[in-house]
């Protein structure tokens, strides 16, 4: 096809390439047919390894020599010489008229203007069929452009309803005022155009300037990859000859060693071959003599001595000093292999290879919990490289959007601690990002619960076959999660923590079980009301050892200091708290005495101990919550008496949660106290139906949830605080 006949079908968009955009500049064609310009096809097989073409999406496997025998277009090529050639030789002014041309005839050679003129050359037989080329029209900057009908007119209207301009001799603009569009000046409607354009361009620089930014900071991240590839390279090699130089001394020291132990057994079985060639030579001189002495009874003297130096050397050989003596020498070394070299190269090999996303992780029981509403907590964080606290960024924020502070801390080592706390209850995600980007384990999805009663078990007395008329007196927290409930008796109830009761447990000996403390290993220790002793056991009950029988009058509420091995024991009529070595059961003294001074008792029910070994004890008959120092002497009054929230009146439980707050049941109600017994809240609410409430212990610090033998109704009731 020609090139004057391919301008009939020609659109401007054919000249233009479809990976730049821009017009083709040495076009070539791929074997599906396509053409692009052969620097952006370059471009193309260096960034992706392949060409696959934009427009049907054909993979194409080209190398460097492909590149060069790649098929230029040469229809493109020549529309390409010839519009650059009509573009430059454009006249101002169309070849007939004074308007500015808008096509070229490539028959003619003739430059027409876009109204008249371009339509007598289409209607003239002669030139209809000439093949005509679209100009790129430039308008004069800041001048309003002459109207196409009426050549010379400036525009001087716009109609922003038919998207027209027009003179005022154009008969369209008289339609448009008759209809009543909107016709506003032609300067008007430029000055808002270009208000917009310029807006647009505006914002398309700023676009472009981030885009800037970004391939800066690409750059400058390729160059630091380059940078820390180079120096990982050289730590390896670094690592890799200390290694070798490790492994180089300690074969030379295993060598010298080899030779030392070489050496002493050579000079050894040196020594020995020479004592026993002597001896073999001593032999054969005895013998040689011997056999001369044949047939002369007057040697018989001569003999004598000879047997006896035979004699000797017999003694010598067949003694088992002397076998004994070879075993010593007969120590050949062995080399034996490290098998935990293997181990270590399998495993750890000489190092590890991380990225940027490999620095932080989230600590695996952290990365979903659940808190109660307003309960602060802590999320662990790791890194594989000591690092500053202020790259780490935490966001707290729910599913309707509202966040809630955060905290990072430095804890060293590696270690991060994020804080956080949710006033809201409902599903919440911590998001923990690295210089904009999620660490491992982020973001941490956090459920929320409400506060307060969570659950109730049945009637205690229900589930349990002996003493069913002994009511509900503590609750433990198993190893395996669940809660056990004791009621003066044999049976021994489990409960999950949900409330829903799991199995009956049968201690082997009479007992009726009042108060118990769970061991680290395993053991408990219970206070048992019959034998009024308290008794050591393993994990299915049986009894260990039991000890203050006839001492204990009757003991409930009992607590152990694991580091010390001292076990504190309260009792009820003795108005005191026995100190014992859970070991052996020897009395190591008591603490307190009858009586309402400071430091004195009055029926104690419970005792507990804070992480610095202090014992708190809940004194029921003088209303008050009292501390000792790990002396046994008394410290102070930690809650005094009162029936309103904040004080005590008859406390029957007391324990300590992970954060040190003090959990007290007393009469009717459960409160939280902190280490000092400053008054923080009350745990349950009116209607919640606590009534005389034993022992408490807490099950959960994620949620806080705390479990309470509720006397009177005979059940165990479970709350979040």
């Amino acid at each position: 096809m020609s090139v004057a006949k391919a301008l009939q079908f020609m659109d401007k968009k054919d000249l233009e390439c479809a990976i730049c955009l821009n017009r083709f500049s040495q076009p070539k064609t791929l074997k599906c047919t396509h053409t692009y310009c052969l620097q952006c096809i370059q471009k193309w097989v260096e960034t992706h390894g392949k060409m696959k073409c934009p427009t049907c999406g054909q993979q194409h496997d080209l190398t460097k020599e492909d590149l060069k025998k790649l098929a230029s277009n040469a229809m493109i090529s020549q529309l390409l010489e010839y519009v650059m050639k009509t573009e430059d030789q454009k006249p101002p002014n169309c070849s007939f008229c004074d308007n500015q041309p808008a096509y070229h005839c490539s028959t003619c050679q003739l430059y027409l203007c876009g109204t008249q003129c371009v339509k007598q050359h289409k209607a003239l037989p002669s030139t209809k069929d000439h093949p005509l080329y679209t100009l790129d029209i430039k308008e004069p900057d800041g001048q309003p452009t002459n109207c196409q009908v009426h050549c010379n007119t400036p525009l001087e209207f716009y109609c922003s309803n038919c998207n027209k301009s027009a003179c005022k001799r154009c008969e369209h603009i008289l339609r448009c005022y008759q209809k009543q569009h909107k016709v506003i000046p032609m300067s008007t409607a430029i000055e808002e155009f270009n208000k917009n354009a310029t807006e647009l361009v505006k914002l398309a620089q700023e676009i472009e300037n981030k885009l800037k930014e970004k391939l800066e900071f690409i750059d400058k991240n390729k160059s630091l990859c380059k940078s820390q590839l180079k120096l990982s390279r050289t730590a390896i090699g670094i690592q890799e000859n200390k290694l070798i130089e490790k492994v180089k001394e300690k074969s030379k020291e295993l060598t010298l060693k080899l030779e030392k132990i070489h050496k002493e057994e050579e000079d050894a079985i040196d020594s020995k071959f020479k004592d026993i060639d002597s001896k073999r030579t001593q032999l054969n001189n005895l013998m040689a003599t011997v056999n001369k002495m044949m047939n002369k009874p007057e040697e018989r003297d001569a003999l004598g001595s000879h047997t006896t130096t035979i004699n000797t050397v017999r003694d010598k050989v067949l003694a088992t000093d002397f076998d004994k003596s070879f075993d010593k020498i007969n120590m050949t070394p062995k080399f034996i292999p490290c098998t935990h070299l293997d181990e270590l190269m399998n495993t750890e090999g000489i190092g590890k290879i991380i990225t940027d996303d490999m620095t932080y992780e989230v600590a695996d029981e952290d990365k979903e919990i659940t808190v109660s509403k307003g309960q602060p907590f802590v999320l662990k964080v790791s890194s594989l490289s000591e690092c500053d606290a202020c790259q780490l960024a935490a966001t707290l924020i729910n599913s309707s959007g509202e966040e809630s502070p955060t905290g990072v801390e430095y804890d060293g080592n590696g270690q991060y601690k994020i804080t956080g706390r949710c006033n809201v209850e409902g599903d919440w995600q911590m998001k923990i990002t690295a210089r904009a980007e999620n660490i491992e384990g982020s973001p941490v999805n956090i459920k929320v619960e409400a506060l307060g009663l969570v659950h109730t078990t049945g009637i205690i007395s229900d589930y349990k076959e002996h003493y069913k008329d002994n009511w509900v007196r503590d609750v433990v927290l198993n190893r395996d999660g669940c809660i056990l409930v004791l009621s003066c008796s044999k049976d021994i109830l489990k409960f999950n923590q949900s409330g829903s009761f799991v199995a009956r447990i049968q201690v082997p000996q009479i007992v009726a079980i009042n108060r118990m403390h769970l061991m680290s290993d395993g053991h408990m220790i219970y206070s048992d009301a019959i034998a009024k002793c308290v008794v050591l056991c393993d994990e299915k009950f049986q009894e260990v050892r039991s000890f203050g029988k006839s001492m204990l009058k009757f003991p409930v509420g009992l607590t152990l200091n694991k580091e010390t091995r001292a076990l504190y024991v309260a009792d009820n009529y003795a108005h005191c708290v026995y100190k014992f070595n859970v070991d052996d059961g020897r009395l190591l003294g008591n603490i307190g005495s009858l009586g309402s001074e400071v430091g004195q008792m009055k029926h104690p029910q419970d005792v507990t101990l804070t992480k610095k070994g202090h014992v708190i004890v809940a004194d029921y008959g003088n209303d008050r919550i009292q501390m000792f120092d790990t002396n046994d002497k008394f410290l102070r009054i930690l809650v005094g008496f009162g029936k309103k929230d904040g004080k005590v009146w008859g406390p029957l439980g007391v324990t300590m949660d992970m954060d040190e707050n003090i959990i007290v049941s007393n009469n009717h109600k459960l409160q939280l106290f902190d280490k000092n017994g400053v008054f923080i809240k009350r745990i349950d609410h009116e209607g919640d139906g606590l009534s005389l409430p034993l022992g408490i212990t807490v099950i959960s610090n994620r949620p806080r949830r705390v479990a309470v033998a509720n006397n009177k109704p005979n059940n165990v009731k479970i709350f979040n605080y």
